[in-house]
């Protein structure tokens, strides 16, 4: 039987440990008289002198009485609470009163019949957590299994509903003390040593063979899977040392992310997710990694757009976008990241809340603490200038603590669709992820190449046909090259003559139809050279000046001054921009020339034709603006010649907040030329067209989920492929798809509880009435209230029952703040076929029997 996971408090943005504010569990105590059963000092309840509910049964509470939690209070059941009061002389009036107010208050139940009894208490320790529910001794009976980091261990309840009772004396749990209530009969108490302080645990069939297994993460940082032998044996535990996870129990989820029918075990770490794939053997594999481009707090595996493939969730709670996805590709990988912007939100759940239907999310609100049902549709593209705004896609790079690694795309393989290669600074390896058709990408491959690679050009060196990868190493003091092999692997580069630590290289042509020159500054012992190689000649050098101290940054191939030849431009930062001017004899003259506007820490430049005329434009950055400028001369009688950048356009950004760092040019057919701007300090693309005075104006602001990218290029469509904007960076690249569809989350419905200043914490989902739609189950912690809420066939949210689990003082003898109840499960632990309600409490686990 699948594992039914229960509700934690790690689902939420403040709560939970290991998130940003802890959960206190107070001091606990059992009280008999406490109608909800709820365990407190005394001084911290308001505790009647009789139950108010009381009910004649067989058990473990002394005298046969019971406290009697929420039921359907229509007809029969008022009746008999009502009955109840009256045939019990020493319950105060006023707590009749009070009975008889909150149960006015309650109403009928609205939608399918069901109703509890109970609760049924199962006191186990303080710091009780993480409640699971599967059937771990395989007698056809859901039992619970949690975590107790007061003892080191984990609790495991087993369901012997039906059963003959375990003799005290046999039950794994401490001696009861006076005032304290033993626990009731339908679960036996054991336990399983772990040594551990858990933050995670999952149950799940991690090796095929039909039997649940546990699987955890705590303090020691590692992940530990025991695997269910059989008549309640587990196996010894086998480790792994993930030191990059933080203690938290968001970090861990289990499922098939690769559609091989096996699960599999995913545990968040800070700046990757360590993916142990279950083995054809029934073990699970060392992890690999999977990148995350950006932090991320939960994540969850669910078929997010009905293709039966389980996919990866992401949630990062202080975000503009906290939910993202990753959906899983037919060939059993995962695709680009989603992003989806939302409002901030405390707490979220996603389940398939009916029968056959489609995943909803549900999240309560940070400020508000205003629940919102939605789901993922997907919806038409809107307008972008002469362009349509289709999905923004997002594919992580490897984690790098490097400040500069390489990043290029280009058709590796020469099949026509773009590759993308990234660099492994630290590991010395290349990346490369091919394409495909209709704009995809396949699984990411590596192979060994050099370390620190820091640059990657790519261009047919040799005119053959077939393109040539050109990486530049500084620390390793090479050039090196390679060429994709017809089986698609890229072999170690092939050195090339430098002679020196090389800084900075272009690719390109000197001069028009000329053979492609590959350009690099050498630094050799603290003078600077540039090297000029060309396929099958022999290399140039030129002594750059000795003013050259700086490190450059990037060079590029550019016809600065318009004279036909192509020059090469050097960027340092806080220096004048280094143009190596080429002459008639291809021979270099050496000049540095200031920006228009000064000079800048991180200088950078584009190419883009802006007047359609076939000659690209050098666009200089200046933060918030772009400056259009060309190479002039300025004759001076006797003197050298002086050199300055003339501004010929100016295009500025929407604020004057902007921090522009990318741009590109798009042409549609028949269309007047459109530019986009990156500002990456507002994280939005704008959109800019001239007006009829011929001026550049930001027509359009595109907020972006991701904005740490240092390079914009345009991807034309084909039949098969949708034209998109390619964006490069350091730790991603992604693309905006400029038609098509959208894959996007639609709000459908609000909820806001009736409670009277009630704080709604914690939501979970659970079939209670067996009509094929789930109920949310809220959590309400300043009142600790259940409250349940039906959702409709039209997808709207209905209010349901809801009653408080224990009563507290809300004034001075209040000891500590806690969030009670902190956990809940919705499963059938009875066995008659109705799903049942269990909650965590304090120390407890209370079951509410449906009746």
């Amino acid at each position: 039987m699948a594992a039914a996971a229960g509700s934690e408090q790690f689902r939420r943005a403040e709560g939970g440990c290991g998130a940003p504010k802890r959960c206190v569990p107070g001091s606990v105590r059992a009280i008999r008289d406490n109608p909800w059963a709820a365990s407190e000092p005394f001084s911290n309840l308001h505790v009647a002198s009789k139950p108010l509910l009381c009910r004649s049964m067989t058990g473990p509470w002394p005298g046969g009485l019971t406290p009697v939690g929420p039921e359907q209070w229509t007809g029969q059941n008022t009746r008999r609470a009502l009955s109840a009061c009256g045939g019990r002389a020493a319950l105060s009036g006023a707590s009749c009163l009070w009975l008889l107010i909150w149960l006015a208050g309650l109403g009928p139940s609205r939608g399918g019949s069901f109703g509890f009894t109970g609760p049924e208490l199962f006191p186990i320790d303080p710091a009780i957590a993480h409640l699971r529910v599967a059937d771990l001794d395989g007698d056809g009976l859901n039992d619970l299994v949690l975590a107790n980091n007061t003892r080191a261990r984990l609790t495991i309840l087993y369901n012997r509903t039906g059963k003959d009772p375990v003799p005290s004396a046999s039950r794994d749990r401490q001696p009861v003390e006076p005032n304290e209530l033993p626990p009731d009969s339908r679960f036996e108490i054991a336990s399983l040593a772990v040594e551990k302080r858990i933050s995670a645990l999952e149950v799940a069939d991690l090796n095929q063979d039909g039997r649940p297994d546990l699987v955890y993460f705590g303090d020691p940082k590692e992940l530990v899977v025991q695997y269910n032998e059989g008549s309640r044996q587990w196996s010894s535990p086998r480790r792994w040392s993930l030191p990059d996870v933080p203690f938290s129990p968001n970090v861990l989820a289990t499922g098939d992310l690769n559609g091989d029918g096996r699960t599999d075990a995913l545990v968040l770490g800070e700046r990757q997710i360590h993916w142990f794939k279950q083995t054809p053997e029934g073990r699970l594999a060392d992890p690999e990694r999977l990148s995350l481009g950006q932090p991320a707090y939960a994540l969850q595996l669910l078929d997010l757009n009905g293709d039966q493939r389980q996919d990866l969730v992401l949630v990062h709670w202080e975000s503009a976008t906290p939910i993202r996805v990753r959906l899983q590709q037919a060939e059993g990988h995962l695709g680009p990241e989603l992003g989806f912007r939302w409002p901030p939100f405390r707490a979220y759940w996603a389940d398939v809340l009916f029968s056959n239907g489609p995943v909803h999310i549900v999240t309560i609100g940070q400020a508000s603490g205003r629940a919102v049902l939605a789901r993922f549709e997907a919806r038409p593209a809107e307008p972008l200038g002469p362009f349509r705004q289709g999905q923004f896609h997002v594919l992580p790079l490897p984690a790098t603590d490097r400040p500069r690694r390489a990043v290029a795309q280009a058709d590796l393989n020469a099949d026509g669709w773009p590759d993308v290669l990234a660099a492994e600074p630290e590991s010395g390896r290349l990346v490369v992820w091919w394409g495909k058709p209709a704009g995809e990408f396949g699984a990411p491959r590596a192979f060994p190449s050099l370390m620190g690679i820091t640059e990657i050009a790519v261009g047919d060196w040799d005119e053959d046909g077939r393109p040539e990868c050109f990486l530049l190493s500084p620390d390793e003091k090479a050039v090196g090259v390679a060429t994709v092999e017809p089986r698609g692997t890229i072999p170690f580069p092939v050195l090339l003559p430098v002679e020196g630590r090389p800084l900075a290289m272009a690719l390109g042509r000197a001069v028009p139809n000329g053979p492609v020159t590959l350009a690099v500054v050498v630094d050799q012992e603290g003078r600077r050279t540039l090297r000029l190689l060309r396929a099958g000649a022999d290399p140039a050098s030129r002594p750059l000046s000795e003013s050259f101290k700086g490190q450059p940054t990037r060079m590029v191939w550019h016809d600065a001054d318009a004279d036909g030849r192509a020059d090469l431009m050097v960027l340092v930062p806080f220096e004048r921009i280094r143009v190596l001017r080429q002459l008639e004899d291809g021979s270099f003259e050496e000049l540095e020339v200031s920006p228009p506007g000064g000079v800048l820490e991180n200088p950078w430049l584009a190419q883009a034709d802006l007047d359609a005329d076939g000659a690209p434009e050098l666009l200089l950055a200046q933060r918030n603006l772009i400056r259009v400028v060309r190479l002039q001369a300025h004759p001076g009688g006797g003197t050298p010649t002086a050199w300055s950048f003339q501004v010929r356009e100016q295009i500025n950004a929407a604020t004057r907040e902007a921090r522009l760092t990318a741009a590109t040019v798009l042409v549609a057919p028949g269309q007047a030329p459109v530019l986009f701007l990156l500002d990456a300090e507002t994280r939005t693309l704008q959109v800019c067209q001239r007006d009829s005075s011929g001026v550049w104006r930001v027509e359009q602001n595109v907020p972006l989920p991701w904005a740490d990218f240092s390079s914009l290029q345009f991807r034309p469509g084909n039949d098969r492929q949708t034209p998109s904007l390619f964006f490069l960076g350091g730790q991603a690249f992604a693309w905006l798809d400029l038609d098509g569809t959208v894959f996007d989350l639609k709000e459908l419905a609000q909820y806001e509880t009736p409670i009277r200043n009630g704080y709604l914490r914690d939501v979970i989902s659970g079939d209670l009435d067996q009509d094929g739609r789930k109920e949310l189950v809220f959590l309400e912690t300043a009142r600790n209230y259940v409250d349940v809420v039906r959702v409709t066939p039209d997808e709207r949210l209905l209010p349901g029952d809801r009653w408080p689990v224990f009563e507290q003082r809300t004034y001075r003898s209040r000891l500590t703040e806690m969030f009670e109840p902190r956990e809940a499960a919705v499963a059938d632990v009875t066995g008659d076929g109705r799903n049942d309600l269990i909650l965590i409490v304090h120390d407890r686990v209370l079951v509410y029997p449906q009746e």
